[in-house]
């Protein structure tokens, strides 16, 4: 089934479908359904629903993906994420994609939901397509559950063959806002440059110490004399750790420390590149501003904040700084409500110090399954009689829109599964071929079984 799952995938890659950009995928997702004579709709935000009937007296499963996908590049490939296919490769056991992040997350679901739809089977389907998870989650919030019959739904927002996740963490984007009263100077500065870094997911990889390009050009910054900051850009995704970030300033003493400090951070961070040269500077910040400014970025960290043991508690991503957005970004994620909130308290407390305005752009609880969920023990039962081993159960440092279905459908049944998913959100993005039979596997033992 594997290879119908691929087929379907690059039919989807073809299609541009950054959030906010899922028109086109929407509308193939409608074809696909109607060149089936599939029940099919199609809302105003391009979340799309798709039923497959059954002549079986029995409960219709919810099947859900969302069709967005985070957008990043190489710094050298030119491509246009709002209008530009993505150039699938495969290589051995893994699928990935040219110089870009592939989109499996959560593309390959959809991919694996359409091979469903289309096999010549008896299941009793309602397949639900999300839009926007990626960002506000505008889709799941938006659509008209009275429209679904089921009471028990499947993500395959994963990661993980081996995983099935029944809880999630809470979710918090921020936004610092900034002016910028430059100066206007004619004289020499410097270019620094920070990249090299992988980037990743800002929930999954937060705790991997992988390194984000934002807080080491701010560490680099913190420990010069007389720095007068022309230019910082680093950085969009809220839920991207960033790995390429650039700036440009005056300091009196950047070339005597530059080499020092420079291989302190490439012995902590491998793979990170550092690189500068002298530019010509038209305007910059006072010292005092930039002094304040980064004194504030050195306060943002990005990695886990709490920990319990094992576990994370809460965690945080300095995602965006952009003078020319005039915006810092910041996302936090959480299982401590309490915690949570005094997070966000210190960060409003740090821009209003700094004279700064401070703002939620989008803040979504966490999701636990229900107690004893007979969903979860059949997937644990199916998947142990089909590969002689146990799923297991976990509950992510991730956000789902499974927390959006919980409020919207408080009796449902939840959980999700997925093939095995690498580097997501990043330009390393693939995925493990194998595990997308394991997890369709999975689905059709369940769906045959239920």
């Amino acid at each position: 089934m594997k290879e119908e799952v691929i087929k379907f995938f690059n039919e989807i890659s073809n299609f541009p479908r950054s959030s906010g950009n899922e028109e086109k995928v929407a509308n193939y997702l409608v074809e696909f359904a109607k060149k089936r004579n599939l029940e099919v709709y199609k809302d105003k935000f391009n979340n799309v629903l798709i039923k497959k009937g059954s002549t079986l007296n029995c409960e219709p499963i919810i099947l859900h993906s969302h069709t967005d996908m985070v957008c990043v590049k190489e710094k050298d490939y030119d491509i246009d994420f709002l209008v530009d296919p993505i150039k699938t490769v495969i290589e051995g056991d893994y699928l990935s994609a040219y110089k870009t992040s592939l989109g499996a997350d959560n593309g390959l679901g959809v991919a694996i939901i359409l091979s469903l739809l289309d096999e010549d089977n008896n299941y009793n389907i309602e397949a639900l397509f999300t839009t926007d998870e990626e960002v506000t989650m505008t889709g799941a919030l938006n659509f008209d559950y009275s429209l679904l019959k089921g009471d028990k739904l499947i993500s395959l927002d994963g990661m993980s063959d081996e995983e099935l996740i029944n809880g999630c963490a809470s979710i918090c984007d921020m936004k610092i806002k900034f002016n910028k009263p430059f100066i206007k100077t004619n004289q020499k500065g410097y270019l620094l440059t920070v990249n090299g870094l992988k980037g990743g997911h800002s929930g999954a990889e937060i705790s991997q110490n992988i390194g984000n390009s934002n807080n080491i050009l701010v560490d680099i910054l913190s420990q010069l004399n007389s720095l007068k900051l022309s230019n910082i850009e680093g950085g969009n995704q809220f839920n991207f750790i960033t790995n390429y970030t650039s700036a440009t300033f005056v300091s009196d003493d950047f070339i005597n420390k530059i080499e020092n400090i420079k291989n302190k951070l490439q012995n902590q961070y491998n793979q990170v590149k550092i690189t500068y040269k002298e530019v010509e500077i038209k305007e910059v910040l006072s010292e005092e501003f930039s002094k304040k400014f980064i004194d504030l970025l050195t306060k943002i960290k990005t990695g886990v904040i709490k920990g319990d043991g094992k576990n994370i508690v809460l965690s945080q991503n300095l995602a965006q700084v952009s003078f020319n957005k005039n915006t810092i970004k910041i996302s936090q994620r959480g299982h401590d409500e309490n915690e949570e909130n005094l997070n966000i308290k210190k960060l409003q407390e740090l821009a209003d110090l700094n004279g700064f305005d401070f703002e939620i752009f989008d803040k979504q609880p966490g999701f636990s399954a229900l107690k004893n969920s007979l969903l979860t023990k059949k997937l644990c039962e199916n998947y142990n009689s089909l590969f002689n081993k146990k799923l297991k159960v976990v509950n992510k440092h991730i956000s789902l829109e499974a927390c959006i279905f919980k409020q919207k459908m408080p009796h449902c049944d939840i959980a999700i599964v997925s093939p095995k998913i690498l580097d997501v959100h990043s330009t390393k993005e693939r995925v493990y071929i194998p595990s997308i039979e394991t997890t369709c596997s999975l689905l059709q033992c369940f769906l045959k079984n239920k």
